[in-house]
């Protein structure tokens, strides 16, 4: 084990070029970020917050263009690797030396989910997102601990120079966004109708409207297939006006550092010089959002919600709201299976511990269906342990829910399984 001492999230990076092979990790303010290098060229990044919502958002994005990467297998990747208890997970990573979301890449390789191609396409993305907010950390003591990394394979080389390149110009761009928006993980909610039809046509505004419910911009990248830099610029004059009001990113996300500090004349001249010009020019397109919202489908969605819980139900209902979603709300567990078949619902949320009927058979009953087998559902529960998620894996369920949730949270499982 070696130490690498460096005083800018800069230095670091460039130090990786003479590095031999393996797994650098940093820790600053409680975040850990991790870059693995093969003959001084990075091949996968990653940061410990919530680090599979990050691979999911880009999968999600791949799968236009790789079928093959469907709901279905998605669910199932997360399920296999995507643990509450890390102590206790199928696939335990013991160390910073190899990350579970490169073993879940591995293991989508390998079973022919996942191109190499694409996987290297996959990895080039991840490793933009982690270095933009790597290179926003203030100058410090960068103490970086080398560790061999036993990676089985890779798939993406990316040089430190290129990445640099491309990475500092988008954050110049995103500086100058600043001080109305200071990160691509903030929440852009609509807020005026009327402010918004002086931008935008009516029907855009109202399309916007239904999509812009707690979804950061990086989530609205993966939901928009747009890159979430174009979609902030494109927004920005909606927040300026009134119409767009602009939350601070939900945790885990409010930890990592901001794109946008108040400009200092010592901060303007270090930005200056590390700012350059080296890749290609950013889209330009004025009519990306327009064109975005305008495509985006304005089904409404039916969602079953099954528990016994009269104030969980409230709950979902006001999370979930009733403009593009239809919500039907079963207290009764007896008699969900029958509700079930005469609604035919695009997801179901059941919770576990019900009376009488239990979530694990009402679960059983419905993939034992022809009519019913394919509907997503999201088993709810307070129960956190890995017995738990097994056995709601072994019913069919396509996801897992844990109590107490925030609407993030659900709009996030709607976003999985629905957009």
């Amino acid at each position: 084990m070696d130490k690498v001492k460096q005083n800018s999230a800069k230095a670091l990076l460039k130090s990786l070029e003479v590095s031999r092979d393996g797994c650098i990790y940093v820790v600053r303010d409680l975040v850990r970020w991790s870059f693995y290098v093969v003959q001084g060229k990075i091949v996968y990044a990653a940061h410990s917050l919530d680090s599979f919502e990050r691979i999911e958002r880009h999968l999600r994005a791949l799968s236009r263009e790789v079928p093959t990467l469907n709901d279905r297998v998605r669910s199932q990747l997360r399920l296999m690797f995507d643990d509450p208890s890390p102590d206790k997970a199928k696939y335990k990573v013991t160390s910073e030396m190899l990350c579970v979301e490169y073993l879940a890449i591995l293991w989508l390789v390998n079973e022919n989910h996942l191109p190499k191609q694409m996987a290297g396409k996959l990895i080039a993305r991840i490793i933009q997102e982690v270095i933009e907010a790597f290179l926003c950390l203030p100058d410090g003591d960068f103490n970086g601990i080398h560790y061999e990394h036993f990676l089985q394979e890779t798939y993406c080389s990316l040089p430190v120079d290129r990445i640099l390149g491309v990475v500092t110009q988008r954050l110049e761009a995103w500086y100058k966004l600043g001080p109305l928006i200071t990160s691509p993980y903030q929440c852009p909610y609509l807020v005026s109708q009327r402010s918004a039809e002086k931008v935008m046509s009516t029907e855009a505004v109202q399309k916007l409207s239904k999509i812009l419910r707690g979804f950061n911009f990086c989530q609205l990248s993966a939901l928009l297939a747009k890159d979430s830099l174009a979609i902030a610029r494109q927004v920005s004059p909606l927040i300026a006006n009134g119409s767009i009001l602009l939350r601070d990113a939900l945790p885990p996300f409010d930890n990592l550092p901001r794109t946008y500090l108040a400009p200092t004349e010592e901060l303007l001249a270090k930005r200056s010089e590390a700012f350059c010009n080296e890749s290609a020019e950013l889209d330009e397109d004025d009519t990306i959002i327009s064109q975005a919202f305008a495509n985006n489908s304005s089904k409404v969605w039916k969602i079953v919600c099954i528990d016994d819980s009269e104030s969980m139900l409230s709950i979902i209902s006001s999370y979930l709201g009733d403009e593009d979603f239809q919500v039907t709300l079963i207290q009764n567990s007896m008699k969900a299976l029958m509700k079930i078949n005469s609604i035919k619902p695009d997801l179901i949320l059941l919770d576990i511990g019900m009376p009488n009927v239990d979530g694990y058979q009402i679960c059983t009953l419905i993939r034992k269906s022809s009519a019913l087998k394919d509907i997503p559902i999201v088993m709810v529960t307070g129960n956190k342990g890995l017995i738990d998620r097994a056995r709601a894996r072994l019913v069919g369920a396509t996801d897992y829910l844990t109590k107490p949730f925030i609407q993030a949270d659900l709009l996030k499982m709607t976003m999985r399984h629905l957009m």
